[in-house]
């Protein structure tokens, strides 16, 4: 029984969770719309699951939070008082309660939340609305809790916390829904994927050692009879890893969904009007990348409102419209998720982001009056740039933007920023669909070898000395017309400090930006599984981990975001 106790408390909170993060968005749409009887409906049959669910496992904070918050959606469902700020502020801080509560019991950590002033403002706040209102004060504001039935029975339970949002299904189709689905732990999905990594850097090593065995022995019947089989295994292992990817697959509304709350929330006290445009939802990107990649856009947002966006008569006096507008979305494009947050708000000074990149050391005199636009933007993402101080005279763009371009890095993506004066900036992330298994090109470079990922790798050309330029004391490539920066890969890894000749270059576009990385030798292409490597050393920068390749070695795969800074002049070698 204890066992089965656990798997309950485990299905409430997953349960509790799931629609805590559906409802969130629907206040906020509520409030805008004003009062929608579908929607006043959702919500309202979402607090009361959550409430008989909590209640049956002995939650008793968690039933006054979630029963004073029904109190008011079902006052408000029946029309007997009307929807206000301040009627939804104090709801939304029950949706807040009840997440904190959740995390406590997720955690078992004992903590125990004072919950009496919010179940005292819930009930000052529905008696406030109802004298408002013209009738008498609802009697469920002054009664408190309604009693729970103890004796609720463990299949209606599971009956009450998935209860669906929406109008109940008809009986076949609820079942046959059930039978379409079925909840796995994510650490089982990750376990099997982590087992396919392993799987594919096998067929990595027996397709290399059958290829050898091919060349030797040509005529040879078992060899050939191998060859089909590796052949087969290899199709094989494609499809499972394709397989176990779309499982962990998991649309970026998930993400998105937290936004209109953030807006409200930020906007609200500033003063300020803002619009929200989500577009792109749908689209669908690997778990772990739906769980790192919030953090960064939440503090993309929080600055585009706090300080990208004017205040409205700002705006009037420029002759906008009074609300801002941030638009957030997201598509597919190839093997990558392309993230774009834009508002129409006062813009980057570039001026003033040099000035107090001089202020701080973190750029010359000679550099400041060198550098171009491109460049200077890339200045909010160094670390040290952004203080308080900034987020005051640079309009706060800027302001934190390093833990921005961490964050994303650490995803194997890439942060660009365009703005221009009085129309707006926009931040533009390019993520991979997933962090575990990439393509990348094997290139040699002195006696090391290294794995470049493929995505961003546009071309490959054979090199001389007559080929390479210079220009401002760079060294360049002209290609088709255009002047490409080349940067030789034992010069930026700090492996060999002497310029030394080389065959090729490998011609990299990383958020259009264009540059060339001069290599010894190029090996071919192989999909590799990105193992993090602790202890690396001070090259570790423009690393994003290691593998091991089909010949046993291990090889460590370039940060090709890392080496795009280098290219743009936003660091120096």
């Amino acid at each position: 029984m204890p066992d089965e106790m656990e798997e309950i408390i485990a299905e409430f909170i997953t349960e509790s969770e799931e629609t805590l993060d559906r409802i969130d968005p629907l206040f906020v749409e509520l409030e805008q719309k004003g009062e929608d009887k579908e929607m006043l409906n959702q919500i309202f049959r979402s607090v009361h699951t959550i409430k008989g669910a909590a209640g049956f496992l002995g939650f008793q904070p968690m039933v006054d939070v979630a029963h004073n918050a029904e109190s008011i959606m079902k006052k408000l469902r029946e029309g007997e008082i009307r929807m206000s700020k301040q009627l939804m502020d104090v709801v939304l801080k029950s949706v807040d309660m009840l997440r904190l509560l959740l995390k406590h019991v997720k955690q078992k950590d004992g903590v125990t939340e004072n919950t009496a002033p919010l179940v005292s403002d819930l009930k000052t706040a529905l008696e406030n609305a109802t004298a408002a209102a013209g009738t008498p004060a609802a009697a469920t504001a002054a009664q408190g809790i309604e009693p729970v039935k103890p004796a609720m029975q463990t299949s209606e339970l599971r009956a009450a916390s998935s209860e669906p949002a929406s109008a109940p299904l008809e009986p076949q189709a609820a079942e046959k829904e059930a039978l379409q689905t079925l909840r796995v732990d994510v650490s089982k999905i990750d376990k099997v994927m982590d087992l396919t990594g392993e799987v594919v850097l096998v067929r990595n090593r027996l397709v290399n050692i059958v290829n050898k065995l091919e060349h030797q022995y040509t005529d040879d019947h078992d060899v050939q009879s191998l060859l089909e089989a590796v052949s087969f295994l290899d199709l094989i292992t494609s499809d499972m890893q394709l397989g176990v990817m779309k499982m962990r697959m998991q649309p970026i509304a998930k993400v998105f969904s937290k936004f209109p709350r953030l807006v409200r929330d930020i906007s609200g006290p500033l003063g300020k009007m803002v619009n929200l445009k989500l577009s792109g939802e749908e689209t669908e990107v690997d778990k772990s990348v739906i769980e790192q990649i919030g953090d960064p856009m939440v503090h993309i947002i929080r600055n585009a409102v706090d300080h990208g966006l004017e205040t409205p008569q700002e705006r009037r006096a420029k002759g906008k419209a009074e609300a801002g507008t941030i638009s957030i979305s997201a598509e597919q494009k190839g093997n990558q998720i392309v993230i774009e947050v834009s508002d129409d708000g006062r813009g980057v000074n570039l001026d003033r982001v040099k000035t107090k990149a001089l202020k701080q050391g973190l750029i010359s005199e000679e550099e400041a009056v060198r550098m171009t636009d491109e460049a200077a933007m890339n200045l909010i993402l160094l670390p040290g740039f952004s203080t308080a101080e900034v987020a005051t005279e640079l309009s706060g763009r800027g302001v934190g933007m390093d833990v921005v371009k961490t964050n994303v890095s650490k995803l194997n993506g890439t942060v660009e920023i365009t703005s221009h004066k009085d129309k707006g900036s926009t931040f533009t992330i390019r993520i991979p669909l997933t962090l575990a298994i990439i393509q990348t090109l094997m290139v040699r470079s002195g006696t090391a070898r290294y794995a470049v990922p493929l995505a961003p790798v546009e071309e490959t050309l054979m090199v001389s000395k007559e080929d390479i330029s210079e220009m401002s004391g760079t060294d360049a490539l002209v290609i088709r017309g255009k002047v490409y920066p080349l940067f030789r890969l034992t010069e930026i890894l700090g492996t060999n400090q002497e310029k030394t000749d080389f065959k090729y270059a490998v011609v990299v576009n990383i958020a259009d930006k264009h540059f060339c990385i001069g290599v010894d030798e190029l090996l071919g292409q192989e999909e590799v599984v990105i193992k993090s490597v602790a202890g690396m050393n001070s090259t570790s920068s423009y690393l994003l981990g290691a593998t091991i390749t089909g010949d046993g070695r291990v090889v460590f795969i370039l940060d090709l975001s890392a080496l795009s800074r280098v290219a743009m002049g936003a660091v120096t070698v």
